[in-house]
Parts: structure tokens; C-alpha cells; sequence
């Protein structure tokens, strides 16, 4: 989600600040690099407000490529390498920073058709990985058409869902993710009503979406103010929910959990908070998450924020967050 200019002066005051003390590494010299920021995160206080997870990583990404930041959108491949897209529909491939060995990142920027005719560029917002092809489903607000990608990026299909047309062009479908039952659920970054600023509406497919379908509907119910940036789907085929608000004091992100046997046609979905990330070190506009699991049988959700083109005030910073899911 792009925020308007409107915002800017009011983003100046909460600027985000980590320490800097910390070591830079790239394998393409400047293109992409990343600073590792929490060696001076753990000289400082622990984190508060996280609940069963533990902050045990956090990156802060560079680049000077024009198309590079603004990322609404993090997957995991099969190969364990991260995928990221940016609102202006660029995506990003990178080898997890967590793992020995040399850091491997490169951009492409996609290019028509999934340019919007009012903008030089597509507004991606969500992102699925298909199982077992590690096709990409590319979703952005502001059109109807979803575009299917193979890992190289070639377009191999498209999926015209007119439903998508009713949610605001800049307000759509901010999180999606593909359920263990085989249904896919998206969600609407906007509010239903101009008297609310809680509720937004959901839509539920039997499958992957196809061309024609009309998706079945449900509400749900974020705490007041925020909006959910993005979904994840734990081993046991529960929901992780990303939520973000934006105050005058700064970002504020919510970690919460969705079961997925309440998301029907007609229901409303209240999801359960687990955690709230608002230390001015770590806070940001986050809009993208996945999880992983570990060798050591926890698993870890990774987190991707979304620097708005203000990389002055805002960055792309990375973090992984440990916990154990039989615990939440």
C-alpha cells in the first residue's frame, strides 16, 4: 500500500532508529547489500510486546536499484531462498541471511501486462507460491487480473476474478494465502465502511482462483486502526496474521492467529493477538511474513517492511522471529 504524501510530514517525526554498528555484506557489489543490525540490538534492552516469539535476527537491506524497497509481499521457495514484491511490482530473490555461506540477492522488475493504465508500473500487494511448481501468483490492487509466473518469471496464465474490482484500487487485496484444505482466502486492506475502523471484508474461493469465479464472503475484525498487511500458514494449517496501523507516533505491527475452521461465507473472523512489535528500534511498516521451519523443531516467521519510497525515514529491514507453534 502506497501512502500518500499527506503522511509524509507526519513520518518525519517517528523516523524508525536502529544502531548502525554492525557489518555489511553483498555478493554484487553495489547492487544489494545487507547490514546486519542485531548485534546493536542485543547491546540494548530485550524487545517487549512479542508474546511466544523471540526476535533472533534482524537485516536491514540496500540497494541502489531504482526498483528496489516498498516490498508488500514475502514467500519461501521450496529450495528455502526467500521471494519478495515490492508495490511497484518488482520481486525480489534472496538466499536466507540466517544460513552460512555467502549471501546471494537479485531484483527484475515485471513489466506489462500487469502495469495499471494510470501508473508506469503494476501496485503488487500479495503474493502466493504454489506447492510444488513454486509458481508465483502475482495479486495487485487495482485490477482484476491475477498473473501466474513460473520461479524464472514467465507468464504461464492469468485468472480474472471481477470481484476484485469492488475493493478500493488502493485499499484491495493487501494479504492471500492458499489454506491446507485447498481453499484461498484474500483479504481487503480497506475498511467496509466509512463508520468503522475495524472491519474488512474477506473473500474465500473453493481453490485456487479461476476465471469467472464469484468468491464467497466473510468479515473480518482487526483491532481498532489496523489493517492486515499479510498471511502465513503454520505447519498445523493455522493462520499467522500481519497487521499494521500508522499513528503519528510511529508504525505499529500486530502478530495474531486465525483458525481457519471460522473463515466461512457469512462469518465474521475475530483473530487472536499474539504479539505486538512497537520498540521504535524495530518498528516499521511491515507487509510481508512467512514461516519456516527449523532444525531444531521450532519454527521461525520472517517479517518484510515496506519503506515507502522514503528510504531517508523508512528502510527494508528483514527479521526472523523464533517460536514454538504447539505453544500458541
Amino acid at each position: 500500500m502506497r501512502l500518500t504524501h499527506v503522511l509524509l510530514l507526519a513520518t518525519i517525526a517517528m523516523a524508525t532508529v536502529i544502531p548502525r554498528e554492525a557489518t555489511q555484506e553483498t555478493d554484487v557489489p553495489g547492487a544489494l547489500w545487507r547490514t546486519d543490525v542485531f548485534p546493536a540490538l542485543r547491546q540494548g534492552p530485550p524487545i517487549a510486546g512479542l508474546g511466544p516469539f523471540m526476535l533472533i535476527g534482524a537485516w536491514e537491506l540496500h540497494s541502489h536499484q531504482q526498483q528496489f524497497g516498498n516490498f508488500s509481499a514475502l514467500g519461501m521457495r521450496a529450495d528455502g531462498s526467500m521471494v519478495a514484491l515490492s508495490d511497484r511490482s518488482a520481486v525480489l530473490f534472496l538466499s536466507r541471511p540466517d544460513r552460512p555461506g555467502p549471501w546471494h540477492a537479485h531484483s527484475k522488475e515485471l513489466r506489462a501486462p500487469l502495469a495499471r493504465p494510470d501508473l508506469n508500473w503494476g501496485d503488487g500487494e500479495s503474493l502466493i507460491i504454489l506447492p510444488h511448481s513454486d509458481d508465483l501468483l502475482m495479486i495487485d490492487e487495482g485490477t482484476p487480473e491475477i498473473f501466474e509466473f513460473t520461479p524464472k518469471l514467465r507468464i504461464v496464465g492469468k485468472r480474472v476474478i471481477l470481484a476484485l474490482s469492488e475493493w478500493s484500487p488502493n485499499q484491495g487485496p493487501e494479504a492471500s494465502a492458499l489454506l491446507a484444505d485447498g481453499r484461498t482466502v484474500m483479504l481487503q486492506e480497506g475498511y467496509t465502511s466509512l463508520f468503522t475502523r475495524t472491519d474488512h471484508g474477506g473473500f474465500i474461493f473453493k481453490g485456487l482462483p479461476r476465471t469467472g469465479e464469484s468468491p464467497r464472503r466473510f468479515r473480518l475484525v482487526m483491532p481498532p486502526g489496523y489493517r492486515p498487511t499479510e498471511l502465513a500458514r503454520l505447519g498445523d494449517g493455522r493462520l499467522l496474521l500481519l497487521g499494521r496501523k500508522f499513528t503519528l507516533g510511529g508504525f505499529r505491527s500486530l502478530i495474531a492467529l486465525v483458525d481457519p475452521a471460522t473463515i466461512r461465507p457469512g462469518a465474521t473472523v475475530t483473530p487472536h493477538v499474539l504479539a505486538h512489535i512497537t520498540d521504535p528500534r524495530v518498528r516499521d511498516n511491515y507487509e510481508g511474513m512467512t514461516v519456516t521451519r527449523e532444525p531444531d523443531g521450532t519454527s521461525a516467521v520472517w517479517l518484510i517492511s515496506d519503506s515507502n519510497d522514503m528510504v531517508w525515514l523508512q528502510r527494508t529491514l528483514l527479521l526472523k522471529l523464533r517460536f514454538a507453534p504447539d505453544r500458541i
